[in-house]
């Protein structure tokens, strides 16, 4: 036979992008985070991913998922690999410049069932929860289906658990008492009986049944039946979360089909104090053995509280097409999305008509026994949207330079929504007032590769791309308008990358922000004006009247990664952003806010708060800049081969440190109005640092997070000038998870053990919260302990099983 011949055969890894890793992570050191999905494994890669904390692009198996987010429920033991790409990948793919992108590389084949129980408490004490959820995933090839349920239930914090002051003023009595008009005595005939003037005497239980007499109150004289009106408020509502999310993928022709539905229904609950009434029952009623008017005190029915309910349900359905349409690579995604809410607020009994009816002596109305709920007075309201969208992206090569392909990328979105709100109180009772409006955009762009290290003469400038883009938007009522966009990556030598960007648009309200469903919630903020804590009426949703606007943003961000690896990156940023007519969430309720949108806040007669109007907003002016940087170091560098090669799961270290600071914060509500200095007016602070650690192998690990901000200030504008400094806290949070069968020989034998997870994470580890003073040192009404952060201390303990 002739000379032996070698054919070498090269093919891309399964699932690679077409841009290139920065850096991987693999299958042992995504085990070592001990997540229990996806989501959760991306949030504890965070710090490492871009340490700005933006959300990043996320493609699975090299191809973009468009609004199908049923990936991130998978169990991470279904990834392969977690390849974050190079800073070049987000214009590429369509994206903002400076964005990063994830590609999810999943297994070829794999199957699972899990189950997870979890319980959790607060170390202080009246509140507890707990969550149970099952799932099922598959993988086979390009195909994949997933299930998850999950159920999360939490319980009322009361402010008896915590020795909080109520919120009503006033005493409570759970049965009731009556008392005199006028004067210091009920009646001189049972003052008599008794042998001492009675001031108040007891409602007798003879009085439930027939009319009572004169003798029927002497064994209840001089007593009443007071209890802690603390027991039935509630610092924090009772919770019920239920939901349903269902994902499949597979192939179509030249296409990847993939088609995810989610359902959820949520539902709370505040208790607000035990309603009482003062009622006059008249001399010569059927109810009254008195010789004159007496005063009846009672509550409504006993301990029956007073509540604010709410609830929403929705549904979402998406469907993704991408894949190859001849040169073209191609995203088609459409989705469709309903959702309904409902909110019910009890505001105290309607003693005007339990007088009526006393007065008129309606027959069957005994006005001692417990009242019926329809003597209540109520609000409430309805809503509901819908919404139906469209994204196309298209992309491919148009040229070819030295340095690599021309990439154009066009995209084009449309979103039809309507939206509904009914109020089921007031004169507008039962009005349906409906809106519906429509949303088109497109945008061009293109990304230039200049120059690549070592290809002709541009090569000395290292790897250089340019990316340009442009394009418009409309919506229903507002004139088209136009973005464009600059930006670059530069790599003048490996260990240091250059990104800037750079964005002007003319800008319409979003979506969310003309219709999202309108909800009333009752919400417990400071009112600064009467320095105590109210519960005021919350209005959020969209905001049908917001205008057009204008913004601008420009950012510049040096990447280092000085020895030459993962093991060790800097980065050191710079954004700035402003805009004119813009549209921004109504601020924290400040007494500069206040002064500024007096239309939107409604207090009562006494000056007590009782409406908020925190729907979105226009602003003529606004400007901020700030300066972030970030830390990581991660241990091993991946790829390496510990020194000792018995040691084949070694240790993995993650620590990253983050810092923003705050250099510019400016807001102009109106023209003609003064501006507001967010960073010395409205309790925003100046710098922000966060810490989060990870340590771990597969089979055992832990981790911690710490935040902590410095001081701010919020100008009271009371004419003593005393204003309020808050000093945040140290918020560490930590956790520590155990996988039994991968730790002990011989575990994985009994059966129960066999994929077994056990974790405990502890939230505000320290139990510290935000600290409040006055100018003079002294602490503000409203800004004790347990006013401003109630839980405190929280613990998990939950224990996984994968079938």
């Amino acid at each position: 036979m002739g000379e032996s011949s070698e054919i070498l055969v090269t093919a891309p890894r399964r699932g690679e992008a077409e841009i290139p890793a920065e850096t991987e992570f693999g299958e042992e050191e995504i085990a070592s985070h001990g997540a229990d999905s996806i989501e959760e494994l991306l949030e504890s890669l965070a710090p490492l991913i871009d340490g700005s904390g933006e959300e990043p692009v996320i493609l699975v198996n090299g191809e973009e998922v468009g609004f199908d987010r049923s990936i991130l429920g998978f169990p991470p033991e279904a990834l392969n690999r977690i390849a974050i790409l190079k800073a070049e990948a987000a214009a590429h793919y369509g994206h903002r410049t400076g964005r990063r992108v994830v590609n999810l590389v999943l297994k070829k084949n794999y199957a699972s069932r899990n189950a997870e129980t979890a319980v959790n408490w607060a170390t202080g004490g009246g509140r507890y929860g707990g969550d149970l959820t099952a799932g099922q995933v598959a993988i086979s090839g390009a195909t994949r289906w997933n299930a998850q349920a999950r159920l999360s239930i939490e319980s009322a914090l009361r402010n008896s658990a915590r020795g909080a002051r109520p919120i009503r003023a006033g005493p409570i009595d759970l049965v009731g008492y009556v008392a005199p008009v006028s004067g210091d005595e009920i009646d001189p005939g049972l003052s008599g009986l008794v042998g001492t003037t009675v001031h108040v005497a007891a409602i007798p239980d003879q009085a439930l049944v027939e009319p009572p007499v004169l003798g029927d109150f002497v064994a209840g004289a001089g007593r009443t039946h007071p209890a802690d009106p603390a027991r039935f408020e509630t610092l924090l509502p009772s919770r019920r979360n239920l939901s349903l999310n269902l994902g499949a993928s597979r192939p179509l022709g030249p296409f990847t089909a993939s088609l995810s539905l989610n359902a959820s229904s949520n539902r709370s609950e505040r208790l607000r104090g035990v309603p009482m009434a003062s009622v006059i029952i008249p001399q010569g009623s059927p109810w009254s053995p008195f010789s004159g008017d007496v005063l009846l005190v009672r509550p409504l029915a006993g301990a029956r509280t007073l509540r604010s309910e709410n609830s929403s349900t929705s549904l979402g359905l998406s469907l993704t097409l991408s894949g190859a349409l001849g040169s073209w690579r191609t995203t088609l995604s459409t989705s469709y999305a309903r959702s309904w809410s409902a909110n019910h607020l009890e505001h105290g009994i309607d003693t005007r008509e339990v007088q009526a009816l006393i007065d008129a002596q309606v027959r069957g109305f005994n006005p001692y026994m417990p009242w019926s709920e329809r003597l209540l007075r109520t609000s409430g309201s309805k809503s509901d949207s819908e919404s139906l969208g469209a994204n196309l992206s298209v992309a491919k090569p148009v040229a070819n330079l030295p340095a690599g392909p021309v990439v154009a990328t066009l995209s084009a979105n449309a979103t039809h929504n309507s939206t509904g709100y009914r109020s089921l109180s007031g004169e507008t009772q039962g009005v349906r007032d409906a809106i519906a409006y429509d949303h088109l955009g497109g945008e061009l762009s293109v990304s230039i590769p200049i120059s690549a290290r070592g290809e002709g003469e541009l090569g000395l400038l290292g790897d250089l791309s340019i990316d340009l883009s442009a394009g418009g938007q409309a919506a229903t009522g507002s004139a088209f308008r136009r973005q464009q966009g600059a930006g670059f990556t530069w790599t003048p030598v490996p260990p240091v990358e250059i990104v800037g960007s750079f964005e002007h648009q003319e800008v319409v309200p979003s979506s969310d922000d003309l219709g999202a469903p309108r909800v009333e919630t009752v919400t417990r903020v400071y009112d600064f004006l009467r320095q105590e804590v109210a519960e005021p009426l919350w209005i959020t949703g969209g905001n049908p009247l917001l205008g057009r606007g204008s913004a601008q943003s420009l950012s510049l961000e040096v990447r280092l990664r000085p020895l030459g690896s993962s093991l060790l990156s800097v980065n050191v940023g710079y954004r700035s952003r402003g805009g004119e007519g813009g549209v921004a969430p109504f601020p924290e309720l400040t007494p500069a806010i206040e002064a500024a949108f007096p239309e939107r806040i409604v207090r009562d007669a006494q000056g007590r708060l009782r409406t908020v109007d925190a729907r979105p907003i226009n602003i003529a002016h606004s400007q901020s800049s700030e300066l972030v940087s970030s830390v990581a170091l991660r241990l091993p560098t991946p790829g390496a081969r510990p020194a000792d090669t018995r040691r084949a799961d070694p240790l993995r270290l993650t620590l990253s440190l983050n810092h923003t600071w705050r250099l510019k914060s400016e807001l102009l509500t109106r023209a003609g109005m003064p501006p507001i200095d967010q960073l010395a007016e409205t309790g925003q602070s100046r710098h922000y640092l966060s810490l989060q650690g990870t340590a771990g192998k597969k089979g055992i690990g832990g981790d911690l997070q710490a935040t902590w901000s410095s001081p701010a200030q919020v100008r009271s504008g009371n004419p003593a000038g005393r204003d309020y400094r808050y000093q945040p806290p140290l918020m560490v949070n930590t956790g520590i998870f155990i996988l039994p069968d991968k730790l002990w020989p011989g575990a994985e034998e009994i059966g129960w053990l066999e994929n077994l997870k056990i974790s405990l994470d502890i939230e505000n580890l320290l139990d510290t919260y935000r600290r409040v003073t006055l100018s003079d040192g002294s602490v503000p009404p409203g800004f004790g302990r347990h006013q401003i952060d109630p839980l405190g201390r929280t613990v998990e303990l939950s224990v996984r099983k994968r079938f």
